[in-house]
């Protein structure tokens, strides 16, 4: 998929703006994206179907130890050691019945990912044979907790986090675990399907004309009825001859 500024380049293009003249400065290009995006995928992912890799974004994330008191959303279980990252995480789509966190776990990325649960199930955890060693992670309050009575637990530094963000963008202020650089900056990818922008895109230039006051050719005659039209002219000049 194009990097971000791409995206906003295509709508300068299509309301044949620019820079100088624009009335849309590129967060609200940004803004009306993220809103549409995370529409679509809202829509597409509650179908019980797998997510497809290119609308996710993974960052590395430190992890501190904390007190059990810290995390006051229910009993820990004895023995348990417990971390929780030292930011919080950003906002994330939401379906009908979970976060879209996809996985979390080590910094490696083939090592085995660490039991994704829901908080209210940390009392119960560790309790079988063969789960007394498990490394388990949940969110709460907007944090990812790591929790297991694995004592090894305790040395893990760093998490990779994966899931879909509501405003990929909100993930800059992080570093990648493999190369220690940016997760990501508006010249790199932006997380949709090349079909999902297609959608997209017609739904915010929908916004946007209306915002700037341009009327839309819905003739669907393969010419441009607007040409002669008064308003086709940018609002910002008609002004500027007044």
């Amino acid at each position: 998929m194009l990097p971000l500024v791409d995206l906003h380049s295509q709508f300068d293009e299509a309301l044949n703006i620019t820079n100088s003249d624009s009335i849309f400065a590129t967060r609200y290009y940004t803004d009306l994206i993220n809103e549409q995006r995370s529409l679509f995928i809202r829509n597409e992912y509650n179908r019980t179907r797998e997510i497809d890799p290119n609308v996710q974004q993974s960052y590395c994330e430190d992890l501190e130890l904390v007190a059990p008191e810290v995390c006051p959303c229910t009993d820990i279980p004895i023995g348990c050691k417990i971390l929780r990252t030292k930011n919080k995480v950003p906002n994330t789509v939401e379906f009908h019945h979970s976060k879209a966190i996809t996985s979390i776990g080590p910094v490696i990325i083939t090592a085995k990912r660490f039991n994704l649960i829901d908080y209210d199930r940390v009392p119960f955890i560790g309790e079988g044979r063969t789960t007394k060693k498990t490394i388990y992670a949940f969110m709460y309050d907007q944090y990812i907790y790591v929790i297991s009575k694995n004592v090894a637990v305790s040395l893990i530094k760093k998490i990779t986090i994966r899931g879909i963000f509501e405003d990929p963008t909100a993930i800059a202020q992080f570093l990648a675990c493999s190369e220690n650089n940016i997760c990501w900056t508006p010249n790199d990818p932006y997380p949709i399907n090349q079909w999902m922008w297609a959608y997209v895109k017609e739904q915010v230039m929908q916004q946007l004309l209306r915002k700037r006051g341009i009327p839309q050719d819905d003739s669907n005659n393969s010419q441009d009825d607007l040409a002669d039209s008064p308003q086709r002219v940018p609002q910002q000049k008609q002004q500027a001859k007044q």
